[in-house]
């Protein structure tokens, strides 16, 4: 019997140890409906003692585990106020639908907010249509508002002529509802410029300079850039850092953009090689650079040898191109993890100044830029050899 009384008052102890989670749980989740707000403010320690019959010690707790889960923080008038009404965050990635880095982006946000302990929303913005693709997230951040998300992190729009007005009116959604916006990878400025929103990505200008001045170390001397579609702020970035450490930032200089609106049109690359007679090209990412590696591959062009390409991302194309790609690899968790806890801070401290947050980003050398062969007059070997097969003069 006395052993039962010993076990039973254990318990009771242990339940009474554990009561400041319960409360803390509840109080919670009534900030996470929003019921907590300048009219609702957060009660204070009395009020949690007396609604939930407790002493001040285990109220304090568990005001102290609210806080530790940064829903909650002290105010100058000893108080207590509410850091965001939800513990939910919204994401526009329209990236996810043609780039395996957002893929993984995805993946590493998802993570950092599993350890934030803070919900994630995200949306359908795959279609592989551009013009879709911007239905698809305006609808999403109008979605978010009505959901009452705490913010968003979102990747702007590309790929479409009027990408910079399309990506000041999803985030006009967002920002007239007073939810804050964290971008990912560029701004919805370009450059020089800056919006008034925190950025999270890599230096794309200094890796752009990091690989021409490679590039050059191998050997080349005509280094040129090589884009798909409209060029993004981060591929414009790219090539005014090629350009700069070719020593053309302030000049007409010979680094031009070979710019194709299909993956297949061999007859504007073969233009622009007979035109240039580049021996290298930066490309505005891996997947730039596996569709160029195609189109160089059915003119007879060799790389390394006749021309070194580079690309961006250090994504699966990279590494199972032939030769394997040289890239810079894009830190996806890192990013990830900045862009959550950049949001999340931003959401705690609206006034903070604008953040800028651009992480380093390795150059991972590979073989489409380690040449073991004589450059030489590519094109002309290759116009004589489609000649030849034709039964055509050389002269």
């Amino acid at each position: 019997m006395f052993c039962i009384i010993l076990g039973t008052m254990h318990e009771v102890l242990e339940k009474a140890g554990k009561r400041y989670l319960d409360i803390a749980e509840e109080l919670f989740a009534e900030i996470r409906e929003g019921k907590y707000s300048v009219r609702h403010s957060f009660p204070s320690l009395t009020r949690i003692m007396r609604r939930f019959d407790v002493a001040r010690a285990t109220a304090a707790k568990c005001v102290d585990e609210l806080k530790r889960r940064g829903v909650i923080k002290a105010t100058a008038r000893s108080g207590l106020d509410v850091v965001f009404s939800n513990r939910i965050i919204g994401l526009i990635l329209p990236g996810i639908a043609y780039s395996e880095f957002f893929s993984s982006l995805l993946s590493g946000i998802s993570r950092q907010c599993q350890k934030e302990d803070v919900g994630l929303l995200f949306g359908d913005v795959y279609s592989v249509e551009h013009e879709v693709r911007v239905r698809q997230a305006k609808s999403l951040a109008a979605d978010y508002v009505h959901k009452r998300v705490a913010g968003v992190i979102f990747q702007p729009i590309e790929f479409v002529k009027n990408a910079s007005q399309i990506n000041r009116e999803i985030v006009s959604i967002l920002t007239e509802a007073s939810i804050p916006v964290v971008l990912v990878d560029y701004d919805i400025v370009p450059p020089p410029g800056r919006s008034e929103f925190d950025l999270v990505g890599i230096n794309n200008f200094d890796a752009g300079r990091r690989v021409a001045e490679h590039l050059v170390s191998a050997g080349a001397k005509h280094v040129h850039f090589f884009s798909q579609g409209y060029g993004t702020i981060s591929v414009q970035n790219r090539f005014a850092g090629v350009r700069s450490a070719m020593g053309l930032e302030n000049s007409g200089g010979n680094t031009e953009v070979l710019r194709i609106f299909s993956a297949d049109d061999a007859k504007a690359v073969f233009r622009f090689l007979k035109k240039h007679s580049p021996d290298a090209i930066v490309c505005g990412n891996d997947s730039d650079a596996t569709c160029l590696k195609c189109i160089l591959d059915g003119l007879g062009v060799r790389v390394p040898e006749d021309i070194m390409i580079c690309g961006f991302d250090d994504s699966r194309q990279a590494r199972t191109m032939n030769p394997p790609l040289t890239t810079v690899r894009q830190p996806c968790d890192d990013i990830a993890t900045s862009a959550v806890r950049t949001l999340l801070s931003r959401i705690s401290n609206p006034t903070y100044p604008v953040q800028e947050i651009l992480l380093s980003a390795p150059l991972v050398v590979r073989g489409s830029t380690c040449r073991q062969a004589t450059v030489g007059s590519y094109l002309s070997k290759t116009t004589k050899k489609r000649k030849r097969k034709h039964g055509e003069s050389d002269q």
